[in-house]
């Protein structure tokens, strides 16, 4: 990593908990100079992974971020009636297929996110100038990101949809967009969507558990929010590590391998310490923990089995029938919590996520003890026998209304999947010494 990179991450981190500067931003002389003093208060954590990506990557990074934060000011700050409409027309503006800009937002901010969106919204012409400078490839992968956004948060403000679909559509689609900026060539020779789509469930639901989304998940309190969250996590939890196995090393660029480690053990932390279960790495080592998953395809699966682990080890802490859990060392939380979400070789696995799930829940039914039963089963196990139940559940919620072919297409893998160790049984044995 560059000098210069390395100053410019020192510089973010140092900013990163510090209140925006809103002076500054509002008398940046230059689009520039605004994306410099923006770009931390208004992405926060991911500014400090668009920030050791590669000279060419973060200009694009740092132009798209500040673009979708328009949009989200557009949607959260003007009023209901008008907002779809803005937000549609801010990012024809943005990509340039318009010269009028949406109508200037008359909000108060509430918060300093909001009060940095509202700055970005007023230079909306400086962010069109980022976007305009970009090479053609970068302007038009970014403009199919803003349309793609743009609408998918116009769909929700007229009528709201089901959380898993704004996640797949909004931040499912960012996913998607950084996966064709550092892995262009493992884009093209797969569709990442439905695994891009789980990662952005999985922000969006550490999102709406930062905020304290009572309302939309009818919680009357922050345990209860927790709770049913966490209980969403794991099918989108599975995709979402697939993703990550598969991607690594597709990535050429070490800058970005250690953007896109960073992200994924931040965001971990935030969920395992939602519900008090040991985080992948412990804070003041995190970047080095990127820094040295990104050296390696070894070592990126060394990351990606710690951080994995770790969400094993939340969903027990979360099912866990004691009101007090004991607090597991991380070392004896790994090696009892592994198996839960293992994949297996990341080259054999499905290329989308329903035949994933199924195969990870049967792998966990396969697992549970064959004998009869004398007594109770143990804990473990009475957990393992809930998350499969959660895994089923969650590619049964994947399925669209109505959508009778791809009912039948799960039913169907669910049947091989149930049948195939009773075939494995059938199956004579061969001894291939006497041959």
């Amino acid at each position: 990593m560059s000098r210069g990179r390395l100053s410019a991450l020192a510089e973010g981190l140092w900013h990163l908990h510090r209140t925006p500067d809103m002076a500054a931003m509002r008398a940046a002389r230059s689009p520039d100079e605004l994306a410099r003093l923006a770009v931390v208060p208004a992405a926060r954590n991911l500014s400090i992974a668009a920030g050791v990506l590669p000279a060419d990557q973060r200009s694009e990074a740092t132009a798209a971020l500040l673009a979708c934060r328009v949009l989200d000011a557009y949607k959260n700050l003007t009023d209901r009636p008008l907002a779809a409409c803005a937000v549609l027309t801010a990012a024809d503006y943005l990509n340039g297929d318009t010269d009028t800009s949406p109508q200037p937002i008359r909000a108060i901010a509430g918060c300093d996110s909001e009060a940095v969106d509202l700055v970005l919204a007023e230079r909306i012409r400086d962010v069109r100038d980022l976007l305009s400078e970009l090479p053609f490839e970068g302007r038009r992968r970014v403009g199919r990101l803003l349309a793609d956004v743009g609408r998918v948060m116009a769909l929700n403000l007229d009528r709201p949809l089901p959380r898993t679909a704004y996640g797949e559509g909004v931040l499912g689609r960012v996913m998607l967009y950084v996966c064709s900026l550092v892995a262009e060539d493992a884009c093209a020779e797969a569709d990442l969507s439905e695994f891009a789509g789980c990662v952005g469930v999985t922000v969006q639901l550490a999102n709406d558990l930062r905020d304290g989304e009572l309302v939309l998940y009818s919680a009357s309190d922050r345990e209860e929010l927790t709770r049913a969250i966490m209980q969403r996590m794991p099918a989108p939890a599975l995709g979402s590590i697939a993703l990550l196995a598969r991607l690594g090393p597709c990535i050429n660029s070490r800058g970005a391998r250690v953007a896109m480690a960073y992200t994924t053990i931040k965001t971990t932390a935030f969920l395992c310490a939602a519900v008090g279960a040991p985080a992948p790495y412990r804070r003041p080592v995190r970047l080095a923990a990127a820094v040295l998953a990104s050296v390696s395809t070894a070592h990126w699966n060394t990351m990606l089995k710690r951080v994995r682990c770790s969400v094993d080890g939340a969903i027990h802490r979360l099912l866990d029938a004691s009101p007090h859990p004991p607090v597991m060392a991380s070392s004896a939380a790994r090696s009892v919590s592994a198996d839960l979400l293992a994949l297996g070789d990341p080259r054999s696995m499905p290329p989308s996520v329903g035949p994933l799930i199924v195969g990870a829940t049967f792998a966990l039914v396969e697992a549970l003890p064959g004998e009869p039963l004398t007594g109770e089963l143990p804990d473990f196990q009475v957990r393992r026998m809930m998350i499969a139940d959660h895994l089923a559940f969650g590619a049964l919620e994947r399925l669209r209304p109505c959508d009778a072919d791809a009912l039948r297409a799960l039913a169907t893998q669910f049947q091989l999947a149930a049948l195939a160790p009773l075939s494995r049984q059938a199956t004579p044995e061969h001894n291939f010494d006497s041959a």
